[in-house]
């Protein structure tokens, strides 16, 4: 017990000397502007600065020498002198292309100095081989920022002519800024214009004359101001590309080039750089070059809005940022209004309509045999000489004459009897085209359904793409902190690259839905369209009452009363009975036809008028004390006929229609058959679908929550690599399954209202209420 109450006392002892011997250290730190977001940076800067070096010294960071030099030379080079003379500071941390220009000119450092942050490869030169900068007390943190290397991955995501280099007005004056891009574009062989600003407002003029742009200004500019300025790139439909910060990828820059996990390893860099300077290490045999692994960010966004030709072969290394359901659109359609566009628009039913008229001019012919036929005519004849001389001026050698002729149909049963035949197929005809209508909505649905379904889809491999890329990063960190091997990182790097392949095939998928859908809306194929369905996408109700649908069906007894009256509701509606109904009266009318024409004749009145224009030559006189023909007279008389026998074609033509009668009842009787079928198999799937809706909910939410523990434990080291893909490919594959159920419900719905010949999204709220209040009527009273 003493010796334990000693060694205690030894240990507290030891604890409190160490104390007392911990010096403190002053870091200065030297930026250009200041900017609010960074100071969730700087915290942890500071944070891990202190877990580093804790064990050394007290680090300590004063106010007064935290010092903005508000993009001025003359304040950046007061601020350094100012630190340098303190006796306070020990250290300074220095970022900000002012400051580091600044300071890089000077020859000796009295302190310790850290250069860091905004600078770029291009404008600093070391010799080759070089991986300190043999200054003593000086050290920078480079990271792979290079003009040259952005510009030329830029130029192979898109081969622009003449690029548009955005820079502060600024960094022109201090950096060879002009030197160092002929040189570079040079090499690449491209066109490029500075634009340099100091203001937004200065931007969109600097923008004619180039046909894409690179970012590498604006830093300072205030969140607005770089909306602002991306905007402006944007409504131009210009590329756009970037390495600055990932927040401009959110803004709208189309491309990005960021470092991996780089805020990470750029603190822990600092924190260690300032430790040696602790211990006495001088930063000038310290290395450099910060290697960070780096990522392509695409914003899916930008590329729909500025119609960018993205090349399926580059999403494969990009990392896909933006709302993929925010893609840019002309034009938004609900079931309701694709439908109504449609019928309008619609080429193959604007020719289906013209059998209507065709019908219809059918039925004006044959009532046209019962207008007046009218004809005239003008005759010039002459004749032998000889002949009209001897003709006693009954026929002169010259005449002129003209006729008028008229014909009327009083009565004729072929006539009637196809007047008849021809309104009976007209009405088949319009109930053809209507049920030709209600296929094409049905059609129609199933596209849009399909497209629906390749739209979540989509949506789903988009979000599959992002937590999969999350657990890549998880890996890496793992790995970098020792918990997990290379093997993981290598095989989320594996499920990285499916996972973006799978969303190339998705969204290829979902534009070649979207086509068919401006296919048959008569759209440009290319037109810029999104769908969405009411109870998917928002949270608004249905016209059609499904859940009391679906209360009804899952009970037996009532099940068959609603059964039977939907088979009722659809036998009366079908347009298909409809259609063969009017052929069946029509080949009746066409047997009475062939019936009665051996009883009834055909009558018709005809008459005339003849008039001599004119006589001359010989035989134009008569002879004295004859009396020849007036030059004008007419005629009129009553034609009956009745055909007695006629190749025996009018009993052969009665057997025909007749036949055709039985053919068409039976066509009729299955037809009614196929109905009631139909109804029945689509009453017991919509059930089913609705139980797969309910239990795909609760597997997707199951499925999301035991992925969230995973990626947590996974996280931890908890967990292998197995476990965590099985759980991610669970719940992905439980997404999917229940947007498929989503639909298809819906789409058997509307295989529902076809068989009824009855869309509810298409008929006024009134009208639904009547058919539902007719429902509840029949379940009521018939037992």
């Amino acid at each position: 017990m003493k010796q334990l109450i000693l060694l205690s006392f030894i240990l507290l002892n030891a604890t409190w000397i160490n104390a007392q011997n911990t010096k403190e250290y002053s870091v200065a730190i030297l930026g250009d502007e200041y900017i609010h977001e960074n100071d969730s940076i700087l915290n942890l800067l500071k944070a891990e600065i202190k877990s580093v070096v804790s064990q050394e010294a007290t680090v300590v960071f004063k106010k007064e020498y935290y010092l903005m030099n508000q993009l001025s030379q003359e304040k950046a080079k007061e601020n350094y002198q100012t630190v340098v003379n303190s006796e306070d500071v020990d250290l300074i941390l220095s970022f900000g292309s002012f400051n580091n220009f600044v300071i890089a000119q000077n020859k000796a450092f009295p302190k310790p100095v850290i250069l860091f942050g905004v600078i770029n490869d291009d404008f600093i030169e070391f010799p080759e081989g070089q991986n300190t900068s043999q200054v003593k007390n000086l050290t920078y943190i480079l990271t792979p920022k290079s003009y040259k290397e952005d510009l030329s991955e830029f130029k192979e995501m898109y081969p622009y002519k003449k690029v548009g280099i955005i820079l502060d007005e600024y960094l022109t004056e201090i950096y060879p800024v002009k030197e160092t891009l002929d040189k570079i574009l040079g090499e690449i062989k491209s066109e490029y214009k500075i634009i340099s600003i100091s203001s937004v407002n200065e931007l969109d003029a600097q923008l004619e004359g180039v046909d894409a742009v690179y970012i590498s200004g604006g830093l300072y500019f205030s969140m607005e101001e770089k909306q602002r300025m991306i905007d402006m790139i944007n409504n131009r439909n210009l590329p756009s590309y970037t390495s600055l910060v990932e927040e401009f990828s959110s803004l709208g820059v189309l491309f990005n080039t960021q470092p991996v996990n780089e805020l990470n390893q750029f603190l822990r860099r600092i924190a260690l750089n300032i430790e040696a300077a602790v211990l006495g290490s001088d930063l000038s045999d310290l290395p450099i070059y910060l290697d960070v692994e780096t990522k392509l960010l695409l914003n899916i966004e930008t590329s729909f809005r500025i119609n960018f030709p993205l090349k399926y072969s580059f999403l494969i290394k990009t990392n896909i940022v933006g709302n993929a359901n925010n893609l840019a659109y002309k034009k938004s359609y609900y079931l309701d209004n694709f439908v109504y566009q449609l019928l309008e628009n619609n080429l193959s039913l604007k020719a289906s309509k013209y059998d209507i008229n065709l019908a219809k001019q059918e039925i004006k012919l044959a009532n046209s045999q019962y207008l007046p036929n009218l004809t005239s005519s003008v005759t010039g004849s002459h004749i032998d000489p000889d002949l009209a001389e001897v003709s006693n001026g009954s026929n002169p050698e010259y005449t002129t004459s003209g006729n008028v002729s008229v014909e009327q149909l009083l009565f004729s049963e072929q006539a009637s009897g196809n007047i008849k035949i021809q309104k009976k197929l007209a009405s088949a005809s319009e109930e053809n085209y209507n049920a030709t209508e209600k296929d094409a909505i049905l059609d129609a649905g199933v596209t849009f359904y399909n497209a629906l379904i390749a739209k979540a889809n989509y949506l789903i491999n988009d979000e599959n793409l992002r937590v999969t890329r999350k657990n890549f990063e998880i890996a890496q960190q793992n790995y970098s902190a020792g918990q997990t091997g290379k093997g993981d990182v290598l095989r989320w790097r594996s499920e990285l690259a499916l996972a973006t392949q799978n969303i190339v095939n998705a969204y290829t998928n979902f534009i070649q839905a979207m086509h068919a859908i401006n296919q048959l809306l008569n759209n440009p194929i290319d037109y810029k369209i999104d769908i969405k369905h009411s109870l998917v996408d928002e949270k608004t109700e249905d016209q059609f009452d499904y859940k009391g649908l679906i209360k009804l069906i899952d009970d037996p007894i009532l099940r068959d009363k609603l059964l039977k009256y939907l088979e009722t509701v659809a036998i009366e509606n079908a347009h298909e009975l409809k259609s063969l109904q009017f052929n069946i009266e029509a080949s009746e009318r066409s047997a009475k036809l062939y019936q009665r024409s051996k009883f009834l004749p055909t009558i018709a009145l005809q008459g005339g008028y003849n008039h001599t224009f004119s006589k001359d030559g010989k035989g134009s006189t008569y002879p004295t004390g004859i009396v020849g023909a007036p030059d004008g007279y007419y005629n009129v008389g009553v034609q009956l006929s009745l055909p007695i026998f006629n190749q025996n074609q009018r009993s052969l033509n009665r057997q025909k229609s007749l036949i055709q009668q039985k053919q068409l009842n039976i066509q009729k009787e299955n037809t009614e058959t196929l109905i009631k079928k139909n109804v029945n198999d689509i009453v017991y799937a919509l059930l089913s679908l609705y139980t797969n809706i309910e239990l795909s909910k609760l597997t997707t939410k199951t499925a999301k929550e035991s992925l969230e523990l995973m990626q947590i434990s996974y996280s931890n080291g908890a967990i292998g690599i197995t476990s965590l893909i099985d759980a991610q490919q669970a719940y992905f594959q439980a997404q999917q399954q229940q947007a498929s159920a989503g639909y298809n419900f819906y789409l058997t719905l509307l295989q529902m209202e076809r068989v009824l010949s009855y869309y509810f999204f298409l008929n006024p709220d009134e009208e639904n209420q009547i058919f539902i209040q007719n429902l509840q009527n029949y379940l009521l009273t018939n037992n």
